[in-house]
C-alpha cells in the first residue's frame, strides 16, 4: 500500500493533537504540580538528502533524490534539560534504480519508503532561545520499491541498515511546555558489505523544523 505525504503529515498532526488532549486530562490543576512536564512529544518536517547506496542482496544500486521527511518523538526527562526516548521518521523518496539483468530494470526511475527508528538523547532546553543537540542510534529501513509504472522492484521485502546521526540546531520556548525548533541532522547509514569492498556506507542530511510539547506535570515533592 502506498501512503502519501499528506496522509503521513495528517497522522503526525493527529498524534500531536492527541498528546495535547491527553496532557489536558493528566493535569488536575496548575497548583497540584510544579509545571515541569513528565514527558515530551514532538513532530517535525524536514528535507532529506540521502547518498547513493548499493544493496548486495538485490544486486541493485539506489541513487536517491531529496524528499520531505516526517519525524515524531516521545521522550522522558533526565534532568538539566536532557531527555531520552524514541524517534521515528518516514519518507517516500524518489530514486534512480540500477538493477541486474534479471531485475526487469537496468536503470529506471522509481521510489521507495525510507523509514527510521532511533533511540534518541536530546540535550538542550530552557527559557527563550537555546541550543539543541540530538544524538540518534538505530536502523534505517528501506521498503516498497516501485518503478514509474508502480511495478514492484527487488528487494521485495524490507532491508535494514544500522544508522547513527547527530543533530544540532536551535529551539525557542514559547512557554514552559511548548517549543519550536530548527535542527540540522547529519547521519551515516552502514549497509551490508559488498564483495570486494571493505565498506558500504551512505551519508544522510536532514534540515527539519518542528514543534515540541510537554505532557503532564510533576507534583511537588516528586
Amino acid at each position: 500500500m502506498r501512503v502519501s505525504g499528506r496522509t503521513l503529515l495528517g497522522g503526525l498532526a493527529l498524534l500531536l493533537v492527541s498528546a495535547v488532549t491527553v496532557d489536558a486530562q493528566i493535569i488536575d490543576s496548575r497548583q497540584a504540580g510544579s509545571g515541569e512536564p513528565i514527558a515530551w512529544t514532538s513532530l517535525s518536517i524536514g528535507w532529506l538528502q540521502h547518498d547513493d547506496l548499493c544493496d548486495p542482496g538485490s544486486e541493485s544500486c539506489w541513487d536517491f533524490a531529496g524528499a520531505p521527511q516526517f519525524r515524531a518523538t516521545m521522550e522522558m526527562p533526565m534532568g538539566r534539560g536532557a531527555t531520552i526516548g524514541l524517534a521515528g521518521t518516514t519518507a517516500r523518496v524518489p530514486l534512480i534504480y540500477r538493477g541486474g539483468l534479471l531485475s526487469g530494470c537496468s536503470q529506471c526511475e522509481a521510489d521507495a519508503n525510507v523509514s527510521q527508528l532511533f533511540a534518541n538523547v536530546r540535550i538542550g532546553g530552557g527559557a527563550g532561545c537555546h541550543q539543541v543537540i540530538d544524538l540518534n542510534g538505530g536502523v534505517t529501513i528501506f521498503s516498497n520499491f516501485r518503478n514509474e509504472n508502480a511495478s514492484r522492484l527487488d528487494p521485495s521485502g524490507t532491508v535494514s541498515s544500522f544508522t547513527f546521526s547527530v543533530g544540532y540546531g536551535f529551539g525557542y520556548s514559547l512557554s514552559q511546555r511548548f517549543q519550536l525548533m530548527l535542527v540540522q541532522d547529519a547521519g551515516m547509514v552502514i549497509h551490508k558489505r559488498i564483495a570486494g569492498s571493505s565498506t558500504n556506507t551512505a551519508q544522510q542530511y536532514t534540515t527539519r523544523l518542528g514543534a515540541r510539547y510537554g505532557l503532564g506535570s510533576r507534583r511537588r515533592g516528586y
